[in-house]
């Protein structure tokens, strides 16, 4: 598996597209778009992103078990890995099966979505449209067409995972630039020709075709095609039991992550006042692109990390981990340094009426974010060994987590510096030194004490 800078650049350039997206069509909806359709839009982002928690996991799994079968596993395992001592040809009855048993799981799960968007779904549509002053007929429109969207979303969710997992991350986020480039282009047309909400609907549709269309073509080449052909498929059933015996932990890892860091202004705004909330929001989105940034070299080089670990190549594990961290400090230095030091001039620069959160909180939460790009790398090395160790304990930070926020926030008044110190203080407890520590022992890093004392 050959992974260089060009994938690198590649990944960088994907992430500066999904950001650019919003950047260039955020200021035409706002413009075109009536206060009421731009209100049902949040609404249909929202539910973008809770879909993708129906995931629940499997994503990575699956990327990681295509890593195993093109590093020349035979079997996969339910925990654990069988090491190989080298690079061995794909064993293409275990891909078919694996394929199978990913298309089998997301197209189960697609139709769920259906079958929600046309019942749950007509009465939610119904129950936010009354007193809508807008056309309802349009507005309905969009709502249904965007559910089929997100329903075939998901059923090709799994595209991504195959390019990853086989280590072409820069076919994959070349088609990430070029689709988001397709839905920039298109949304952007449509809104200025008056199409209204639609306009969103169509501009993301052509561009989850032309995404899927060029994964689909990418990863199935025409020796792949033959050699599945050819092969007959181990059985997919027996691959999904195996998967999920990881995934739901996977996915219970996620879910804990979203509760204690995406879902804090959620919990925050019950209690503080929306326009202190939007100096913190503003101030939380630069966290979180600079966590962002952080961790792409090390997400674009996993693959390869995944690799080595079956191969018991630990000499290299060790080697990439140590420079993830290195770029992760060196990113959260230059980033942290930037915003501190021009971030309310360019503010002030644009007329911005929301501001940073006062600089002492910033640079707390700044510092949190480092702390999670530590533990997210360290917790992705122990997965690379297909366990899942730390989910426990991420499901009961997050609960602790939640609990406390909720008590703080409605019991005393210190408001959004709760929304940073809390979540930072629950972690520090445990999680962010409990699996940083045990991959620092496992790959030598540090040594026990008996080990030192025998050597």
């Amino acid at each position: 598996m050959k992974i260089n800078r060009t994938d690198l650049l590649w990944n960088y350039a994907a992430s500066f597209m999904r950001v650019a997206s919003a950047l260039v069509v955020l200021p035409l909806i706002l413009k075109m778009l009536p206060s009421e359709e731009m209100g049902l839009w949040t609404v249909m982002i929202s539910l973008n992103s809770m879909i993708y928690l129906l995931d629940f996991g499997f994503f990575p799994t699956f990327s990681r078990s295509i890593t195993y079968v093109y590093s020349g596993a035979t079997t996969l395992q339910a925990e654990g890995y069988k090491p190989l001592e080298k690079d061995l040809p794909v064993y293409f009855p275990l891909l078919k099966g694996l394929i199978k048993s990913m298309r089998n799981f997301y197209a189960g799960v697609a139709i769920a979505l259906v079958v929600l968007l046309f019942t749950a779904g007509i009465w939610y549509i119904e129950s936010i449209l009354q007193g809508f002053t807008g056309d309802p007929f349009k507005a309905r429109l969009a709502w249904y067409c965007y559910g089929v969207l997100l329903s075939y979303q998901f059923y090709t969710y799994f595209y991504d995972a195959m390019l990853v997992g086989r280590g072409f991350i820069k076919r994959s986020k070349q088609i990430i630039v070029f689709s988001q480039s397709v839905h920039i282009v298109v949304a952007s047309i449509l809104l200025l020709s008056g199409m209204g909400i639609i306009s969103m609907v169509i501009g993301q549709t052509l561009a989850t075709i032309t995404n899927r269309f060029l994964a689909y073509r990418a990863f199935f080449d025409k020796n792949t095609k033959e050699e599945l052909q050819k092969a007959e498929s181990e059985d997919w059933r027996e691959i999904l039991r195996k998967i999920w015996k990881t995934a739901y932990k996977s996915g219970l890892s996620g879910l804990s992550w979203i509760f204690t860091n995406r879902m804090l202004a959620m919990l925050g705004a019950l209690f503080i006042p929306l326009s202190v909330m939007g100096d913190y929001g503003l101030s939380k989105q630069i966290a979180d692109v600079i966590y962002t940034l952080s961790v792409v070299w090390f997400l674009t080089f996993y693959p390869k990390l995944t690799q080595e670990r079956i191969q018991e190549r630990i000499g290299e594990v060790k080697r990439m981990y140590i420079k993830a961290l290195y770029i992760a400090v060196a990113v959260f230095a230059v980033c942290t340094s930037g915003v501190l030091l021009l971030g309310e001039w360019g503010l002030e620069l644009i007329n911005s009426k929301t501001h940073f959160i006062e600089w002492p909180l910033l640079l707390v939460l700044f510092g949190a974010t480092l702390f999670d790009a530590f533990t997210y790398i360290s917790t992705s090395v122990l997965l690379s060994r297909n366990e899942v160790p730390h989910y426990k304990a991420l499901v009961a930070t997050a609960i602790i987590t939640v609990v406390i926020l909720l008590a703080a926030l409605k019991f005393t008044s210190y408001g959004v510096a709760v929304l940073v110190l809390v979540p930072f203080a629950c972690q520090l407890v445990y999680n962010h030194w409990r699996w940083t520590g045990m991959v620092w022992f496992e790959l030598g890093i540090l040594k026990r004490r008996g080990e030192r004392h025998t050597a």
